[in-house]
C-alpha cells in the first residue's frame, strides 16, 4: 500500500514527487544482499562506523544462513523499511523544490521581460527621433521650394 500512495504522490504533479517516485524503484530493484556486503567490507577509521559494519558483519552471517523464503521476506522488509525512510526524508527535503523552480522561473520571465521592455523604450525613442528629424528635413525642403516659388512670382 506504501507503494501505491507513493506511486499517487508522483502522479499528483511535482519535482520532489517524481525524484521520490525515481528512488523508490532504485530501491525495489537494488540487491540488498550486495550492499549490505559492501557496507561491512569498506575501511573505517570511526569507532561508531566499526561498531555498525561489525552489526552488518553479523547480520549478513544471519542472511547467509536463512532459507530462501526467509531471505526473501527480509529482503521485502528490508526494502519496504528503506522505501519509507527515504520517501519520508525526501519529502522534507524536496516540499520546497516546485516552489524555488517556480520563483526562479518567474524571476527569469521578468528580467527577459524587463530587458524586452528597454528595448522596445530604445527602438521607440530612436524611431521616433529619426521620423522627427525626417520630418524636419522635408518641412526645410518645403519651405525652400515655397521661397524659391515667390521669388519667381515677384
Amino acid at each position: 500500500m506504501a507503494e501505491e500512495d507513493q506511486v499517487m504522490d508522483a502522479s499528483n504533479g511535482g519535482f520532489g514527487a517524481m525524484i521520490t517516485q525515481k528512488i523508490v524503484e532504485s530501491v525495489k530493484n537494488m540487491d540488498i544482499a550486495a550492499v549490505l556486503q559492501k557496507m561491512a567490507e569498506s575501511s573505517t577509521d570511526d569507532e561508531e562506523a566499526a561498531d555498525a559494519q561489525s552489526k552488518i558483519k553479523s547480520i549478513l552471517e544471519k542472511y547467509h544462513s536463512m532459507g530462501a523464503e526467509e531471505k526473501e521476506q527480509f529482503t521485502s522488509q528490508i526494502k519496504n523499511v528503506l522505501m519509507s525512510k527515504m520517501s519520508e526524508r525526501m519529502k522534507d527535503r524536496l516540499s520546497g523544490l516546485d516552489e524555488t523552480i517556480q520563483e526562479a522561473i518567474i524571476n527569469k520571465l521578468i528580467l527577459v521581460g524587463v530587458g524586452g521592455l528597454v528595448l522596445v523604450i530604445l527602438v521607440v525613442f530612436f524611431g521616433y527621433k529619426l521620423y522627427k528629424s525626417i520630418k524636419e528635413k522635408e518641412n526645410k525642403k518645403e519651405e525652400k521650394k515655397k521661397l524659391k516659388q515667390m521669388k519667381k512670382k515677384k
